[in-house]
């Protein structure tokens, strides 16, 4: 794919030289017409054939002269290598005429006269050489011509002068041609060198126009979101100092109570939906891949937002499904809410619709969010997905939202493997939609809603906590104990490696990112790991909780599926992840008092923070 750009680069610069230089050529050759005219003036052998050469030579030579003229008129009409192709021909037209009229030389009593001739042929040779000599065309379609016939006839004479003669032509044709070939490798060499330059020129000015416009685009994002929470801070603050007003009554004070609680929420909804950007820009965002109904996931995300359209007057319909697809249940979740969120925010009137079309599709199809709200107008489209950008809200009032929910669920949907669609018209609602995989009812390992309600996979399970943070650590023993299962808490990773030794076998190891002495967890799971794997515990559930948004570590752990939680995790994120963890297929079923070795899963499923 590199040649022809540079190929192209080499015809291009070739026509410039070849034509660039006809307008000498043409009273050159003139000259050497007047010139061998002149030589032969006095003894002219075969008059009319003569004159019918030389007539011939004048109009290639004028020929010659025109198709100049027509490139400098029409060099867009034809390719480059059609102009080269026909300067070529030009040349076999131009150089025959002097190269086949040394045969009159030989004609003429004159013996001088074919040294004479000899001599003006290897002046144009040089000519050529320095004109021609860079493109093999136009190269081989003169030189031939000029030097060929007076080799053959010096040889033909058969003596011993003239065999000298000939000897040297012959010699000078080959070195010409050698020389030649050099010229045209260093010409191609310099044009491709040019070539690599003007694309690097090229690169770097693109790669300048995108750091420009990421910068731009950083500050952009920075000054909306300091902007958007320092409007709940400064809220709070100056509620939070209305409340030591002895004068206020008990009503203003849970009034002021609630904006505070109010702008809190705000804030913190602000702050999520930064970091969920934040994770996913770094690349540390994972993905599982589970079997599982659709109706499901519809019923969860539903009852979420069933009490809020029924608080503005909206229908919400969830059309009814049998399907079974093959997605990420927890990021189809947060696409969903996200869309329904907006839908219910933008929607004054009507109702929304969410459901599954196959849309043609033959595995899979589409889910479709549809609403009967405001609408969005064409020319705005395209700015809904950028950060912080609302269609209706120019007063930037953070109760509708800030403008990172759409942008949020393009990036997610595009992580899956799909492309976010989008239709919509001012006054007539708006339809998002995106594909989904189609899934096997086979491979369902357990309901969407069974696992964090009942408990089951959780109870009896032991788990090594890993944390060099002792409220952390303490804490995350006593949600996991209230859940049934039985916990190991350790500071670091040599008293993880020691209570290994001491006989506690984990079903899964949560570690912090950053420890103490400079350790990582990535460290300390390799570890924990290798210790397993020598008394016969070949996998291991392992999962990494971190406050770290990018690192270089993080993401290569997410590229081999290790499973990464960001801070602040949620019980019932940390719960729901490690129980779809043990769900998936290999991983124990069984409880830890029901056998004596259990292997659990590590394969390379993901979870997100």
């Amino acid at each position: 794919m590199r040649a022809d750009p540079i190929q192209r680069a080499i015809d291009e610069d070739l026509v410039r030289v070849l034509y660039a230089q006809d307008p000498i050529a043409f009273f050159t050759h003139w000259f050497s017409i007047a010139v061998l005219v002149a030589i032969y003036w006095n003894n002219i052998p075969h008059p009319h054939l003569f004159a019918a050469c030389f007539i011939f030579y004048g109009f290639a030579n004028c020929a010659s002269l025109a198709l100049w003229m027509c490139n400098r008129r029409w060099a867009e009409s034809v390719s480059p290598r059609t102009w080269i192709n026909l300067h070529a021909a030009r040349g076999a037209l131009l150089y025959s005429a002097p190269g086949f009229a040394i045969w009159f030389a030989f004609q003429s009593p004159h013996t001088d006269l074919p040294i004479l001739h000899t001599v003006m042929l290897v002046t144009l040779a040089a000519g050529v050489f320095m004109s021609n000599g860079f493109d093999v065309a136009n190269f081989v379609t003169a030189i031939p011509f000029l030097l060929l016939p007076a080799i053959v006839l010096h040889f033909g004479t058969h003596t011993f002068d003239r065999t000298i003669l000939a000897i040297v032509l012959a010699f000078f044709f080959c070195a010409i041609n050698v020389y030649a070939l050099s010229y045209r490798k260093l010409f191609q060499r310099v044009v491709q060198a040019r070539v690599d330059q003007q694309a690097l020129a090229e690169s770097l000015a693109a790669q300048k126009l995108v750091a420009e416009e990421a910068s731009l685009a950083k500050t952009r994002f920075f000054a909306a979101a300091s902007h958007d929470l320092r409007q709940p801070l400064h809220a709070i603050g100056l509620l939070a100092a209305s409340l030591n007003d002895t004068s206020a009554t008990p009503v203003q004070h849970a009034k002021t109570a609630n904006n505070i609680a109010n702008n809190v929420e705000a804030l913190n909804q602000l702050f999520n939906q930064v970091l969920d950007l934040a994770r996913l820009e770094s690349g540390v965002t994972q993905v599982i891949r589970l079997h599982f109904r659709l109706s499901e996931l519809f019923d969860r995300v539903g009852n979420q937002y069933w009490p809020q359209a029924a608080a503005k007057g909206l229908a919400l319909r969830i059309a009814p499904t049998d399907t079974v697809i093959h997605d990420d249940p927890v990021l189809l979740e947060r696409i969903l809410s996200n869309l329904l969120s907006n839908a219910v925010r933008y929607t004054e009137s009507g109702a929304i619709w969410m459901g599954f079309r196959r849309a043609g599709r033959s595995e899979g199809g589409y889910i479709e969010v549809r609403d009967s709200g405001i609408g969005i107008p064409r020319a705005e489209q395209g700015r809904i997905f950028e950060e912080f950008y609302q269609v209706a809200n120019p007063q930037r009032d953070a109760r509708q939202g800030h403008g990172l929910g759409l942008p949020t669920v393009k990036r997610l949907v595009e992580m899956l493997g799909g492309q976010l669609q989008l239709r919509s018209a001012p006054g007539r609602g708006s339809v998002f939609r995106f594909p989904v995989q189609a899934g096997d009812p086979a491979r369902i390992v357990a309901g969407l809603n069974d696992s964090v309600a009942s408990g089951g996979a959780a109870l009896g399970r032991h788990v090594l906590c890993i944390d060099d943070e002792p409220a952390i650590l303490e804490g995350i023993q006593s949600l996991l104990g209230r859940w049934g299962c039985i916990v190991r808490g350790v500071p670091d990773e040599r008293l993880a490696l020691l209570a290994i030794d001491e006989g506690f076998m984990p079903d899964a190891v949560l570690c912090d990112y950053q420890l103490a002495n400079h350790r990582t967890g990535a460290q300390a799971l390799g570890a924990v790991r290798d210790a397993l794997r020598k008394r016969g515990r070949e996998r291991v559930v392992t999962l990494l909780i971190t406050g770290d948004m990018a690192s270089v570590e993080l993401e290569a752990l997410a590229m081999q599926g290790i499973p990464v939680l960001h801070k602040p995790v949620t019980p019932a994120r940390l719960r729901r992840t490690l129980e779809m963890l043990w769900q998936q297929p290999g991983a124990v079923a069984d409880k830890p008092g029901d056998r004596a070795e259990s292997v659990t899963s590590e394969q390379p499923l993901t979870t997100r923070g």
